[in-house]
């Protein structure tokens, strides 16, 4: 069997796919002693499926148009002599999809078994194999070294476990966005609180209603993020020629309103939650959490210094009353 990776798009995401060239031969012989009535049948691999270029042939003889459909199986009923010897041989060409499987599905000895799966564009390093599949008992790179060749070999043996390829995942054309824009939930909600209290704190007029005026901005840039990621310009693309525009916009915006250390501070940080922190983490599932309490920790630490410079400027005595003015 030689299989070729042929993907699949439906939409916008690609799926693995497969076409596939079998040829399946067996020797059968009668155990009568005397003339029998035979029937020969072949379970097709899957039902629905679209087989082409089949063919089927008894000791060299066509006989395919004698063969019924039926079951999902092709069927051929003949006359044996004793102890006849049938060599069987049958062929056709494939497709499928995620996977392909073989099993010795009847519960019975399997003698002088030889498969080998030809995977030309599959090497060895990216090898899978299904769930309650056995492994091949030989692998070899092929000659070019670009793919794979499977030998399972069996003799007198009793198996239900079957035999197969499980194709690689594929990169989905818009697996970035989706991960980067999982974190984005995350460093939004830093980010509104962030101006919150950091524009409250600087005592910047309005400061609720721009909070409420930035967030809904960068809610927006996210938006147009994920839709031109899919139409237009891919993830990178429209991250580096809209969203990151924007953030840098919206930074400036930020530290000219606040002024100070405390604007350049408000302005870095809305770059690391915005980007930074959403990018990394999306993109490095392993340390989502670190990426998070680093930010976190970020927030924390510029909080405290904002409370820290207001409780200075304006100390409470117990009496409740501020000091007074020299």
């Amino acid at each position: 069997m030689t299989l070729t990776q042929n993907a699949r798009r439906k939409g916008s995401a690609l799926y693995g796919g497969y076409e596939t060239t079998c040829r399946f031969s067996w020797r059968l012989k009668s155990p009568a002693d005397r003339p029998t009535r035979g029937v020969l049948r072949f379970p097709l691999p899957a039902r629905g499926a679209m087989y082409d270029e089949l063919t089927a042939t008894v000791n060299g003889e066509d006989v395919l148009p004698r063969m019924e459909l039926s079951d999902a199986a092709l069927t051929l009923t003949r006359p044996l002599a004793p102890h006849e010897e049938l060599t069987v041989t049958l062929a056709f060409k494939s497709r499928g999809m995620a996977q392909w499987y073989f099993q010795v599905a009847e519960q019975r000895e399997i003698r002088d078994f030889s498969l080998t799966v030809n995977l030309p564009d599959l090497p060895k390093e990216k090898l899978n194999y299904p769930e309650g599949c056995m492994t091949p008992t030989e692998v070899q790179a092929s000659a070019d070294n670009r793919g794979s060749v499977l030998t399972y070999r069996l003799d007198h043996a009793i198996s239900q476990k079957g035999m197969g390829i499980a194709l690689p995942t594929l990169p989905q054309p818009g697996a970035t966005t989706n991960a980067v824009l999982g974190e984005a939930e995350r460093g939004w909600t830093m980010i509104a609180a962030l101006l919150l209290l950091g524009m409250t704190l600087a005592k910047v007029r309005h400061a609720p209603l721009l909070s409420v005026l930035f967030a809904s901005a960068l809610a927006l840039g996210f938006g147009v993020l994920g839709d031109f990621s899919d139409l237009l310009l891919g993830f990178w693309g429209t991250a580096l020629m809209v969203f990151l525009p924007l953030l840098l916009l919206l930074a400036w915006f930020v530290r000219r309103m606040v002024g100070g250390a405390t604007g350049t501070m408000l302005a870095v940080l809305l770059l690391v939650f915005g980007l930074i922190y959403p990018t990394a983490a999306g993109l490095d599932a392993e340390r989502q959490s670190l990426y998070l309490n680093v930010c976190g920790f970020l927030f924390l630490a510029f909080t405290a210094r904002q409370l820290a410079g207001e409780l200075r400027a304006s100390p409470v005595y117990p009496g409740g009353g501020t000091q007074p003015a020299t």
